[in-house]
This record gives C-alpha cells, structure tokens and sequence, in this order.
C-alpha cells in the first residue's frame, strides 16, 4: 500500500505544514509561527524549500543528519538568510528500505512507529519544553483560568518567542532547522528492522491524539487514517478543538494550529 498524507491550516488560511512524500520515504515540516511577525520570510515558504531539498537527497541513501544539514545550508546559502530575521521549522524523516526504518525528528514534531506486537514507539525531540517549560506555564495557567486568546494571551507568546530565539541552536537550548547546519545533529535519529513494523506515522504538533474525539494512542489515529483517510483525522481533531474555543479543556497555544499527517503502511 502507497503513503498517505493530508494537511489542514489552523487558526489562519496561511498553513505552514509541509508534508513531501516520495519513493522510499516521507517528511513532515512545521514551520514557526513568528507571533510579532519579524521573520524575513514565511515560515511556510521556509518548511517547503528544506523538504524539497530533502526530498531530491534522500533517496541517495547517505545519513539522514548529513542531509538535513546539506539543506539547512543550501537554502539558507540559495535564499541570504541571516540568523536574526530567518524563519525556522521542524524535520520529520521517515526512509525506509525492504530491511530497514531509519526515522528522523529534529525538533517538535513526530514520528511514531507501529510494532507487529501491538506496541508502539514515539520519536520526538522536546528540548524547547525542557527550556521553556517555566515560560509556557505562564499563559497555560492563563488559559486554565479562562482568559482565553486574547491580546494579553498573544503578548505573553511573543515573550515566550523572545525567550526561544535566546535558547535556539545554541549549547544548553533547543535545536530547530534555521540557518546553522550544525543544529541537524541534534537530531532524535533511530533505525528499526522493518519486519517488526506495521506502519510508521509522521505529524506536526498540532496532531494530538488526546484532543480525538475517537482516538486514545496514535494506533487509533493510524487505523482511522487508514479506514476513512488522514483529512478526516484532521477534520475530527480541528472539529474537537472547537469545542474547547477559549483553550481550557486541552491548554494549548493556539485556538487551532496547523496539522499534518502522514501514514506510511508497511505490512
């Protein structure tokens, strides 16, 4: 069976997901949100130039982190991106072959590997809540408290995002696709026998499986991707958070961020 994969704008008409999927391998990409607007370019734009690099070199076969850092550094080369000004996104790699899974995350997003047995493994690279985790707290506690999406929510965010770009791709902080090649390996990296695998899932983070309305684990998100198609995974998750408009029941950032969701079956 061939990957499957859809993607649904959040808050905004303006998706910044990128999913590319190809012979041999899949990518998801989630481009950051600049709250103040002070990016050089898109973050969207930005996602889509690093999976169109990766999706021409990864079928080569070299390492994955070579390759990621072989993009970072041709588009940001290709496009004059400076540190300051430069959007950011995350990477989500699958690449499999007839005896091997190699996956992928840098950053926040997901990677989610279904085993023959039942069980499954979740790849992630959470290094910005380790770091910012005392600075979310913040407009968390807000939303619990029913404050809602206000402006005093979106002032607290840009304080959150002056905080990440003193903490990103640097020693001790969090690393992201930018401008600094380096930062790809720091990567969460795994290779898995292929025999043992159902299938394998790649998501942004707006892709939860506690805010489903019919899904428990991400075995539950991948049997109804495969049963009525990824869009009605989306449909089901942005219909839910609507329930929930001012943030209290499932705390979160934004109202709806963007999502993406690409399954890969390989039984």
């Amino acid at each position: 069976m061939t990957s499957r994969a859809a993607t649904l704008a959040g808050d905004s008409s303006q998706n910044q997901d990128r999913y590319f999927v190809g012979g041999g391998f899949a990518i998801a990409l989630d481009g950051a949100t600049s709250v103040a607007g002070d990016r050089s370019h898109d973050p969207g734009w930005f996602a889509g130039r690093i999976g169109e690099v990766l999706a021409h070199m990864l079928p080569s076969g070299e390492p994955i982190p070579d390759l990621v850092a072989a993009a970072i550094e041709n588009v940001r080369d290709t496009e004059r991106l400076v540190p300051e000004t430069s959007p950011t996104c995350t990477v989500a790699i699958a690449r499999w072959s007839s005896e091997t899974v190699e996956t992928y995350v840098l950053c926040d997003s997901i990677v989610a590997l279904l085993h023959t047995d039942g069980s499954e493994t979740i790849h992630t690279d959470d290094g910005i809540g380790d770091v910012l985790g005392a600075k979310r707290d913040k407009y968390r506690s807000r939303l619990s408290a029913g404050r809602g999406y206000d402006e005093g929510h979106r002032a607290l965010l840009i304080e959150l995002q002056q905080e990440q770009a003193r903490w990103r791709n640097v020693p001790g902080g969090y690393y992201v696709a930018g401008t600094d090649p380096d930062a790809a390996y720091h990567g969460v990296t795994a290779t898995t026998d292929r025999a043992r695998l159902t299938g394998v899932l790649l998501a942004t983070d707006g892709v939860d499986p506690g805010r489903h309305p019919h899904a428990d684990t991400w075995r539950d998100v991948y049997a109804e991707a495969m049963a009525h198609g990824p869009d009605q995974v989306l449909d089901d998750l942005h219909a839910a958070e609507a329930t929930d408009p001012d943030g209290r029941r499932w705390v979160r950032s934004k109202r709806h961020d963007d999502k993406t969701l690409v399954i890969v079956p390989l039984a």
